[in-house]
């Protein structure tokens, strides 16, 4: 499955969607969504130690459940779990900073997303 010009890309994407989107993106916004139910007094540790703690369950449960193996679809599962649980996040940080979520902004990245799933898969 891994092998060949294919398997090379989907290494690149793993790693985008593992450490750059979810480790770097994402754990940010978990964080400060955690910092803000706390009023910035509790820091949740290096790379969100913490978090699972912290969080409430539910948030909690949604991020563990964009974490999958190697397998090409689940990724794409994975990826749609995260820009969710992201948009749900964002949508709440921002309100608490006084921001307002850029909802085009999202839906043009969406089905960029979804174009391009579909032209893989």
């Amino acid at each position: 499955m891994w092998r060949g010009a294919y398997g090379e890309r989907t290494v690149f994407a793993k790693f985008s969607l593992d450490y750059q989107i979810k480790l770097e993106v994402m754990r940010r916004m978990l964080e400060w969504r955690m910092e803000i139910e706390h009023d910035w007094r509790i820091r949740p540790g290096v790379h969100g130690r913490n978090l699972n703690r912290l969080l409430p369950a539910d948030i909690w449960e949604q991020w563990s459940r964009t974490y999958v193996g190697s397998d090409v679809a689940e990724n794409w599962v994975a990826l749609f779990r995260t820009i969710e649980l992201f948009r749900r996040v964002a949508r709440e940080v921002g309100a608490a900073l006084g921001y307002t979520y850029p909802k085009q902004m999202d839906d043009e990245v969406a089905a960029y997303l979804n174009a391009v799933r579909r032209f893989l898969l």
